[in-house]
């Protein structure tokens, strides 16, 4: 079982919009059929999360340039900065060089085969009780009783719960953010950071060194995700989809 948490909020409206209902997992008896079904779900899903990130992390470039030259920015532009500052808990002065630096480090991407190796190894391919009865498929911690479900043996001292999520898509965003966000995840986001210095491809299996305190596993947790990101050839999914390739471009002149 994890030993990571989340105790977020649920993502606001503007995080995705539809949602999702799970196939049962449960009742494929080929298992090939069962993962290509569970990749297939999922992928849209992830991909739409990417491609918001992606969006906001332009319209950051923009409204930075525009700081830059000493331009005014719209009243709705300096709410929306607060709005994604809370969102991804970044506190440094708004609008400041240490401000944008912060934001682009968790405003950012995370690649398809990394997001579908791990829902598939915390959710056992979508059937697990957290996944079917509480959308969880990251196996996502939370602290307030009745917040979600309690793990069958949890420890009698212990108070967490595995977090409901009131769909797939929720569920996801909540991912997104825990990764983008929490200080348990800060090597990833420093891995990622420097390959993006270095210009070079955002690779999961160099990412996902930075996951070691998802799992009380540790290391070997890490090679499991690795063996199952080559094993299913998920890489082939991190091709660059149209908005991502270099980045989203914006120009509001």
């Amino acid at each position: 079982m994890s030993s990571h948490g989340e105790n977020n909020t649920a993502a606001p409206a503007y995080a995705l919009a539809q949602l999702n209902i799970l196939p049962d997992m449960g009742s494929f008896k080929d298992v090939n059929e069962k993962k290509q079904t569970f990749f297939d779900f999922l992928q849209p899903i992830v991909a739409e999360m990417n491609q918001k990130i992606a969006a906001e992390r332009a319209w950051l470039t923009v409204v930075e340039g525009r700081i830059d030259r000493g331009e005014p920015l719209d009243f709705w532009q300096i709410n929306f900065l607060r709005v994604l500052a809370e969102y991804y808990k970044v506190d440094q002065e708004p609008g400041s060089k240490q401000f944008f630096s912060a934001l682009y480090r968790r405003v950012d991407t995370l690649p398809t085969s990394l997001v579908l190796a791990q829902a598939a190894n915390e959710s056992a391919w979508g059937t697990s009780r957290f996944a079917v009865a509480g959308n969880n498929l990251f196996g996502q911690w939370c602290f307030i009783k009745g917040c979600g479900l309690v793990p069958s043996g949890r420890d009698s001292s212990a108070r967490h719960e595995v977090k409901k999520f009131a769909s797939i898509d929720a569920s996801v965003a909540a991912y997104f953010r825990n990764l983008n966000t929490h200080q348990q995840y800060q090597p990833l986001r420093q891995i990622r950071t420097e390959l993006r210095y270095l210009q070079l491809p955002i690779d999961s299996t160099f990412l996902v060194w930075g996951l070691e305190g998802y799992s009380i596993r540790g290391e070997p947790y890490i090679r499991e995700l690795i063996s199952m990101i080559d094993h299913n050839a998920l890489q082939a999914l991190d091709q660059p989809a149209f908005y991502a390739k270099n980045d989203i471009q914006l120009s509001f002149d």
